[in-house]
């Protein structure tokens, strides 16, 4: 794909479809290896997972249109940095008294800006793929064993 407004436009539709797929997916997997994908509660950490997974997800839509194939490693920084600034955006705007319908619009603002201006991961390739993978991990650690505290806390008690 020739112009890079296309291929930014096709990889943000592909990671809303597929983080509004998880979204309505909340309430079916409350256990087992589904649940570390879905949100299990509106706390920041578990609502940030709505920017990992289908970020991935998006890259392995979108990954091979066009002429040339565009590597994972060139994605991962922004799956790495968005979900780490959604998770201190929601968290902030828990806060500050904010509500579900908040942390969407926070959630389609940070994915674009993800998607649009995060670094190219072919500097440092070694760092975006280890940053990557330990975010992955603590997903899935997290997701069955949250500590009580800070964006791991459930808003809604």
């Amino acid at each position: 794909m020739r112009d890079p407004f296309n291929r930014f436009a096709l990889r943000y539709l592909a990671a809303v479809v597929c983080g509004l797929a998880l979204l309505l997916l909340h309430g079916t997997a409350q256990s087992g290896l589904p649940a570390a994908f879905v949100p299990q509660c509106p706390s920041p950490w578990e609502l940030s997972k709505l920017a990992f997974w289908p970020l991935l997800a998006a890259w392995v839509l979108t990954g091979r249109l066009g002429r040339e194939r565009r590597p994972l490693l060139r994605d991962l920084p922004a799956a790495v940095l968005t979900p780490l600034a959604m998770t201190a955006a929601c968290w902030g705007l828990a806060a500050a008294g904010g509500n579900g319908a908040a942390s969407l619009g926070v959630w389609a603002a940070l994915l674009a800006a993800g998607t649009a201006f995060c670094p190219d991961g072919r500097k440092h390739p070694g760092l975006w793929a280890a940053l990557a993978l330990l975010l992955a991990g603590l997903y899935m650690l997290l997701t069955f064993t949250p500590p009580g505290w800070g964006p791991f806390i459930n808003p809604l008690g």
